[in-house]
């Protein structure tokens, strides 16, 4: 009798052991600490890590206004083209008299990157007049350096994770700017209409609304003096946004070199997440 009950007893505690196991969930994401986006609560990789690579992205900016019928009719649609080639951050830096005119800003992008008298004026990379051909040998380069984000829009802000990554050894001072663009503004009536514009439903995109570090387009200094092949730097940056932004609100980062002789910021790379999903 005893030993049935023994028998009973084992029995009982193993179901009872059954009953109590825990079941554990695979908790995917991204499990390298090196990664922007590193999920320390991650278990399984998924393959979305971002960090920096050695890819030359292309650069883009046009100024413009609403008045401007040349830049409804012309400057536009050259802007999307060269966007539209792919890996490519475009600017759209709107002049005094135009709703979207940020002075502190244009005068910032404009102390090194003139628009030549006139609008629409285009730069590609350090290239004034830039056109398709500018930017196909740009972005044909091999990049000293480059940069990735993760953004996430909290509320009015927009919190940033910045990785910056210098692939080549290096000497000078490098800059990052972290920008707020909006587009998908609706440019048929009212203050918006942009003037010249062919497209019954023209839209104002790659709109210059913000930058990380308040009035100055080419953002902060990151890295001087010799800089060592590998060295990477993170930034974080919480950017307000006005709630009168309600269109396709968005991030782009670009690293600059400021030449030491001339103060010319010199185009290195950008990035942008989304590129081309919605603009």
């Amino acid at each position: 009798m005893k030993a049935y009950l023994g028998i009973f007893l084992f029995v009982g505690l193993l179901l009872a052991g059954c009953n109590e196991r825990t079941v554990t969930t695979d908790i995917p994401g991204c499990t390298d600490p090196a990664s922007i986006n590193y999920n320390p609560e991650a278990t399984v990789d998924d393959g979305t890590c971002m960090e920096p690579q050695p890819k030359q992205w292309g650069f883009v900016l046009e100024y413009t206004a609403t008045w401007c019928g040349p830049c409804g009719s012309s400057g536009a649609p050259k802007m999307h083209e060269m966007y539209q080639v792919g890996d490519v951050v475009g600017i759209t830096c709107h002049v005094d008299g135009d709703p979207m005119f940020n002075q502190e800003l244009y005068n910032s992008f404009t102390s090194c990157r003139p628009t030549g008298g006139g609008i629409p004026s285009f730069w590609v990379g350090d290239q004034s007049g830039g056109n398709m051909g500018h930017l196909n040998t740009l972005m044909q380069r091999n990049p000293d350096a480059g940069v990735v984000f993760a953004a996430e829009k909290n509320g009015n802000k927009m919190d940033v994770k910045v990785l910056s990554k210098f692939f080549n050894a290096v000497s000078g001072d490098y800059y990052l700017s972290v920008y707020i663009l909006e587009s998908g503004i609706d440019g048929t009536t009212g203050e918006y209409e942009q003037n010249g514009a062919s497209d019954p439903d023209y839209k104002h995109d790659f709109v210059l609304r913000s930058v990380a570090t308040q009035s100055n387009a080419y953002g902060e200094k990151i890295a001087s003096g010799n800089i060592q092949a590998g060295t990477s730097i993170r930034k974080d940056y919480s950017i307000t946004l006005d709630p009168s932004w309600t269109n396709d609100v968005y991030v782009a980062a670009v690293l600059w070199k400021k030449d030491s002789g001339s103060g010319m910021y010199e185009y290195v790379n950008a990035f942008e997440v989304g590129n081309h999903e919605s603009h």
